[in-house]
């Protein structure tokens, strides 16, 4: 349950900002696969993506953790509360940008299709990502994106780069496998309210930082 948990949280470290200058969307995160007794106690996750201009911030909440990953022009942070043990991990967009130079050669390769469906109100278009892990081990999975919203980034905290880099628009529906299980992702709701200028300022106070290596060695190695 804890490489688990440890998972999620590397899947949403980081996440977007769009074209369209403001609001929020709504996710529902699904994972396949657990024993019905460890679904139960993960319970229901809903991830939502506030957004504006250069800075994003993503919330999830579910029984056993809940996390904020904020993402703007210096770089990434995120927060985690695992039932009570909280802790953050900062990284900067030098850190970032050399990470990326790093592994420029793990840029995912997409596949654009003419298949179309609408979510959340937004007509998207499926593609086929094949994505390749630090282990040079390769997975292939559906993106379902809408052109409406542009994507920059998903997935800032991942070492091997950003997941769905290039691609044409925001991933409104995808699925990771993790092992055996597969988390999948689906919008349900886009809001084009404002959002207050404080949503973006969080506080490390009361965590202990953690690096991001130190993250993935929770889950047993890196991806």
């Amino acid at each position: 349950m804890k490489k688990l948990i440890t998972a999620v949280a590397i899947l949403i470290c980081g996440f977007t900002n769009a074209q369209i200058k403001e609001g929020s969307i709504s996710y529902i995160m699904n994972i396949e696969g657990l024993p019905p007794e460890q679904a139960a106690m993960m319970g229901d996750m809903e991830t939502k993506v506030y957004f504006k201009e250069n800075k994003s911030l993503t919330e999830m909440n579910s029984m056993m953790m809940n996390s904020k990953a904020l993402s703007d022009d210096s770089g990434n942070l995120f927060l985690m509360d695992q039932m009570g043990n909280k802790s953050f991990i900062r990284t900067s967009k030098a850190e970032l940008d050399k990470n990326a130079e790093v592994n420029k050669d793990k840029e995912p390769k997409i596949e654009y299709t003419s298949e179309t469906k609408t979510i959340a109100g937004y007509e998207c278009k499926k593609a086929n990502v094949t994505i390749m892990t630090q282990k040079n081990e390769e997975f292939k999975t559906e993106v379902w994106y809408t052109e409406k919203i542009t994507y920059i980034r998903q997935g800032g905290g991942r070492k091997g780069g950003e997941m769905f880099k290039g691609l044409k628009g925001l991933p409104m529906e995808y699925m990771i496998p993790q092992g055996p299980m597969k988390i999948k992702m689906t919008a349900k709701e886009v809001s084009l309210e404002a959002v207050p200028d404080s949503k973006f300022v969080l506080t490390t106070e009361g965590y202990t930082e953690m690096k991001m290596e130190d993250l993935k060695k929770q889950q047993g190695g890196t991806k």
